[in-house]
């Protein structure tokens, strides 16, 4: 049996988290036993569905202020715990829990590359490079981010591999509640244009200008809504946006939801107004849902959808752009149609989360034969 660790920052309601939880689920059992190590507390709903799926779960309590006490107990863990595997997720856990695996003596290191990282800087970069040499590979979800890796932080094309995202395509499409319900909620009228947005309140997403394209929409379509549902340090500034544009009425931040495949049954456009991206599990979601896509064609977005046969792809930060994707939609049912069927095709081929799951367990495998035989 295969002993893995997957080791993560905390447990909350995000991309990258769910694709941990998919990873667990779908785990050839009859050959890895997976454990799930978080440096923090997280979301207790999330906690409890990783616990249920890997048995446990060990939260180290790692602090910056005494890292000398904290570190230390996540390098006796991976030592006691004699893991084959140690399988990062996010900045800080892959940094560390590299570390700590080379000091625990873990036979194979590998990261998962959520996100681009361009913060990074020397110090970061100076780090990564030291780290190489012990990490067997980098799994990038999009073409985009192992570009990134490769040039800005010099690991070898021998070591970075591109394993997209996954969505349970199923789950996506079992909305418990109906457009009217939703719509209720919200204290809107069912018949109103709903355009929906799932994605953290971050300055990557750009929802200030998502605003500015609703305030534009709003010309051609007065009843439009908008509902963006996340959580994030810009909430305050897309307010403000909101405020200045008047439009109290037409716009709602939800927080975070738990019943995102009743939003997507609900909503008439799925729409991402990102200038940096990754490959958002949001927009797969969207693409099992069957919600007609308008999106910036930013990072691995125009990898997943492509403009004209699957989504509208607009150049990022252009309003006027984005709000004429957006009216296509509304304004076409049969583009609709057309775009969401393709969509949900390339799910089914590419985007699945058993078939995602098993390539990473042939990362695992082919990194556990390489170290074999060194």
């Amino acid at each position: 049996m295969i002993r893995l660790c997957i080791l993560l920052p905390r447990l909350k309601i995000g991309g990258a988290e769910m694709q941990v939880l998919g990873l667990l689920r779908h785990l050839d059992r009859r050959r890895y036993e997976p454990h799930v190590c978080c440096l923090f507390r997280g979301d207790p709903s999330m906690e409890e569905q990783a616990r249920r799926l890997a048995g446990e779960i060990r939260f180290i309590g790692f602090r910056w202020r005494n890292a000398l006490f904290s570190f230390p107990r996540l390098v006796r863990y991976l030592r006691s715990e004699r893991f084959d595997i140690v399988h990062a997720h996010l900045g800080i856990a892959d940094a560390l829990g590299r570390v700590a695996g080379i000091m625990a003596g873990v036979p194979v290191l590998i990261t998962t590359e959520h996100g681009k990282h361009l913060w990074k800087r020397f110090p970061h970069l100076l780090l990564e490079r030291m780290l190489i040499g012990r990490t067997c590979m980098r799994i990038c979800v999009s073409d985009d981010i192992a570009r990134i890796r490769m040039q800005r932080e010099g690991t070898p094309e021998e070591k970075t591999v591109v394993i997209p995202n996954a969505v349970d395509a199923e789950a996506l499409r079992g909305a418990a509640r109906g457009r009217a319900a939703v719509m209720a909620e919200l204290g809107w009228d069912p018949g109103d244009p709903l355009v929906l947005s799932v994605g953290r309140l971050v300055a990557a997403k750009d929802y200030p200008l998502l605003m500015e394209s609703v305030a534009l929409l709003r010309r051609e379509f007065p009843a439009v809504r908008c509902l963006i549902a996340g959580e994030g340090d810009r909430r305050a500034e897309i307010e403000a946006a909101i405020a200045r544009l008047g439009l109290e009425s037409a716009v709602r931040l939800a927080g975070a939801r738990r019943d995102v495949p009743d939003l997507l049954a609900a909503a008439d456009v799925f729409v991402l107004s990102s200038v940096r991206e990754g490959l958002p599990v949001s927009l797969l979601e969207a693409m099992a849902a069957g919600t007609p896509i308008a999106a910036t064609a930013a990072g691995g977005i125009p990898e997943a959808v492509r403009d004209g046969e699957s989504a509208i792809l607009v150049a990022p930060g252009d309003a006027r752009a984005l709000a004429g994707a957006v009216g296509r939609l509304l304004g076409n049912r049969d583009l609709c149609a057309r775009l969401a069927a393709a969509a949900g095709r390339t799910v089914e081929e590419r985007y699945s989360a058993i078939a995602v799951t098993r390539r990473i367990e042939s990362v695992y495998d082919d990194c556990l034969a390489r170290r074999a035989g060194t």
